[in-house]
């Protein structure tokens, strides 16, 4: 069961991550004359970028993004997030706990950023507020951060495993 969970979990987690960002990206990029969708944009974004891409996208690429994007990038940060959690094991003690909300930070993070977005693809161009776009651009860097911070806490437990075993 563990070399299921070890191998499985991670091949499930690419497979998902790569139909969002190859399949459903290129698509999302061929509705945006080739603009970087929120989601992607590690810096985050300003009032300006926010209501460019949103005079750029296509009505279906808004039905593409809060449609099978919205699907895949919900899943993706759950599975990722396991995907930590896993790789972190064991997760005992003070630091087993700070792991495991590294890891369910960006969960909910991704999550959040996701909602925000979803407001700003409803809001339109013309109708976007600065503090939705603020809400947003700052759910993405966070969702960065915890995944940096979760991919080094699980990396440092992955090593510290395989020294020990």
């Amino acid at each position: 069961m563990v070399r299921a969970i070890t191998w499985g979990l991670p091949l499930l987690t690419a497979l998902v991550y790569g139909y969002l960002a190859i399949w459903l990206g290129g698509q999302l990029s061929a509705e945006t004359g080739g603009l970087m969708p929120f989601d992607l944009r590690l810096t985050g974004y300003d009032l300006a970028e926010a209501r460019a891409f949103l005079r750029a996208i296509t009505p279906d690429g808004v039905a593409l993004y809060r449609g099978p994007v919205a699907w895949a990038d919900t899943l993706f940060p759950l599975l990722m997030g396991l995907c930590f959690a896993w790789w972190m094991r064991p997760l005992a003690g003070v630091f087993g706990m700070v792991c495991v909300m590294a890891a369910m930070s960006y969960v909910a993070l991704d999550w959040g950023e996701n909602w925000a977005v979803g407001q700003m693809l409803m809001a339109g161009p013309d109708w976007v507020t600065p503090v939705e776009v603020e809400r947003a651009s700052a759910l993405t860097q966070g969702k960065f951060a915890a995944f940096a911070l979760a991919a080094l806490l699980a990396g440092r437990q992955s090593w510290l495993r395989g020294r020990r075993g």
